[in-house]
């Protein structure tokens, strides 16, 4: 898998537990690379996400999942750049529902 040249993973073989960090990891990528954000600023929110979590008293922090933070850092960066503009729609099993999407 080739990821973005400003990409600082371990790129020979990222883990994954479960699809959703799949895909929550392949989009953080895909957003960055249509220069929707630079790739450092995402590692600076991830970098933030954890100082907050860690800067917790251990009884409120819950378990570490680092994908998790990820997505944190993602939904902040997805806020600040307003890549969402409208709310999803979504049926009872969480499905985007298809819409008009001439507002």
């Amino acid at each position: 898998m080739k990821l973005h040249e400003t990409c600082t993973t371990d790129q020979a073989a990222p883990q994954f537990d479960h699809e959703w960090q799949r895909r929550a990891f392949g989009l953080a990528l895909a957003l960055s690379e249509f220069r929707h954000y630079d790739w450092s600023e995402f590692q600076q929110e991830l970098i933030a996400t954890i100082g907050d979590w860690e800067s917790k008293p251990e009884s409120e922090r819950g378990q570490w999942e680092y994908y998790d933070h990820w997505v944190a850092a993602l939904d902040k960066l997805v806020d600040r750049h307003q890549l969402l503009t409208a709310p999803v729609l979504t049926d009872a099993n969480d499905h985007a529902l298809a819409h008009d999407h001439d507002h």
